[in-house]
C-alpha cells in the first residue's frame, strides 16, 4: 500500500513536471510569434524610410555658388536670383504658345499680353521682373552693332524695337556681346560641369539642328535624378508655359549669365 501511495505521489509529480513543460513550451512559442510579429510591424514601418534612402535625393540647386552681386532693381535680391523668379512667375501665368494658337505675333510696345507668349517673352518678362528693359537693351545693341545681326532671315533693313528683341535669332546675338557665355556641353557624371548650368541661366537651342536659333529658355532650380536643371520654357508643346526636363532634348547653341562681368 505505500508503495502504491509512492508511486501515485511520482506520478503526479511526473504531471505536473510535464504539464510544466508543456506550458513552458506554449509560452516560448507564443513569445516567438510575438517577436515575429513586431518585427513584421517594425519593419512595415520602417519601409518608406527604406525607399526614401534607396532613391535618389533631389534638391533644389544653390544658386549662391553663382557669386552674383548685381542687382539691378535693388530689392536686396541679386540678378541671377531675380531673373529666376521672374520665370517662376511665368509659371503660375501659363501663358499660351502664340504660334501654335496661329495667331498674330505683333504687338504695339513689344509684349503681348500676359496670357499669351512665345520663348523670348518668358525671358523679358523675367528680365522685367529683375529691373532690365530687355526691349530697349536690345534695341540699343542692334542700333551701335546693327550689321552684327541676322537681317536676312527676315528680309528687312530697319530696326523694330517691337519685335526684334522676340526673335530668338537676334536675342543669342544680344547675350553673346552683354552676358557671360558659358560652356554648352552637359557631362551629368562631372560635378564640375554641372556646377556651371545654375539657376536662372539663358539657353538657346537649334531645335531642328538646321543651323538656326529657335527657341530659348530659363534654367529652373529644379535638377532631375541626374541632377540636371529643368526648363521655364515655352513651346508649342504643351502650348503653354511650363517647366520641364528637356535641357538635352535639343541641340544647345548658347549659354549664358545676365548680366556679364
Amino acid at each position: 500500500m505505500e508503495s502504491y501511495h509512492r508511486y501515485r505521489k511520482k506520478e503526479k509529480a511526473r504531471r505536473r513536471t510535464f504539464f510544466t513543460i508543456v506550458i513552458l513550451i506554449l509560452v516560448l512559442i507564443l513569445l516567438i510569434i510575438l517577436r515575429q510579429s513586431q518585427i513584421k510591424l517594425f519593419k512595415e514601418e520602417e519601409l518608406p524610410i527604406a525607399l526614401i534612402h534607396q532613391l535618389p535625393k533631389i534638391k533644389k540647386v544653390d544658386i549662391s555658388i553663382a557669386n552674383i552681386v548685381t542687382d539691378a532693381d535693388s530689392d536686396g535680391i541679386n540678378d541671377q536670383e531675380d531673373i529666376l523668379q521672374g520665370a517662376k512667375l511665368e509659371l503660375e501665368r501659363k501663358a499660351k504658345n502664340i504660334t501654335a494658337e496661329g495667331s498674330i505675333n505683333y504687338f504695339e510696345g513689344g509684349d503681348p499680353p500676359p496670357d499669351k507668349a512665345i520663348c523670348t517673352d518668358i525671358i523679358a518678362r523675367a528680365f522685367t521682373n529683375t529691373g532690365y528693359d530687355l526691349r530697349m537693351l536690345v534695341d540699343k545693341d542692334i542700333k551701335d552693332n546693327f550689321g552684327e545681326y541676322p537681317w536676312e532671315l527676315w528680309e528687312v533693313k530697319a530696326a523694330d524695337p517691337n519685335i526684334d528683341y522676340r526673335r530668338p535669332e537676334n536675342l543669342i546675338y544680344f547675350f553673346k556681346r552683354n552676358a557671360q557665355s558659358l560652356i554648352i556641353d552637359i557631362d551629368p557624371k562631372n560635378p564640375k560641369n554641372l556646377f556651371q548650368w545654375l539657376p536662372g541661366d539663358i539657353v538657346f537651342w537649334d531645335v531642328n539642328r538646321n543651323g538656326i536659333v529657335d527657341h530659348c529658355g530659363i534654367l529652373s532650380d529644379r535638377p532631375n535624378k541626374e541632377n540636371i536643371p529643368y526648363v521655364i520654357h515655352n513651346y508649342l508643346k504643351p502650348g503653354y508655359t511650363v517647366e520641364e526636363d528637356v535641357l538635352q532634348k535639343w541641340l544647345v547653341v548658347g549659354h549664358f549669365r545676365f548680366p556679364g562681368k
